[in-house]
């Protein structure tokens, strides 16, 4: 019995989490608008989020239990550093118990400086319509989303850094 609820467990989580060559860029023409979305932070806080103040968004949808997604972490963490003034990152965890698990993570695997948002009802992840671990949104300064990345992608790749240099 044991043997088949966790064969059942890891059919579930490796549909969840995607990684591999076959990752998918979508481009929307035109770009789809957003509507303003309401976000909780590690503390708590709710942040709405509106207005990019002239900024491109970048929402990466993840999990704890995630492999692919945590290996993206740094990549993004990159490239957030490298266009801080231009480019917000949003780290969007749609990890149960969130408050426990998450703080847990970060100090355990050294990730400081993340803005990691709470979707544990995945209220989010419905509205922008994501099923799959990882996926990455991307909102342009209009406010409009204008690609996605559903699936691990190197983000340090000159495909992805030139395709932020391009919404800037």
């Amino acid at each position: 019995m044991m043997r088949l609820l966790l064969f059942f467990l890891i059919i579930i989580f490796s549909n969840l989490s995607y990684s591999d060559d076959n990752n998918q860029l979508l481009i929307n023409k035109p770009a789809k608008i957003v509507d303003s979305f309401n976000i909780e932070n590690l503390n708590g806080e709710k942040i709405e989020v509106s207005d990019s103040k002239n900024k491109i968004l970048v929402l990466n949808f993840w999990a704890t239990w995630c492999p692919p997604c945590i290996k993206e972490i740094p990549d993004l963490q990159k490239l957030q550093s490298d266009f801080q003034k231009d480019v917000e990152i949003f780290f969007i965890s749609v990890d149960a118990n969130f408050k426990k698990t998450v703080p847990k993570f970060l100090k355990k695997n050294k990730f400081s400086g993340l803005k990691v948002f709470n979707d544990e009802k995945l209220l989010i992840s419905k509205k922008f319509n994501v099923k799959i671990m990882p996926t990455t949104i991307i909102i342009n300064k209009n406010f409009k989303e204008s690609h996605r990345v559903t699936g691990y992608v190197e983000w340090s790749t000159q495909k992805y850094r030139g395709l932020i240099k391009s919404l800037l």
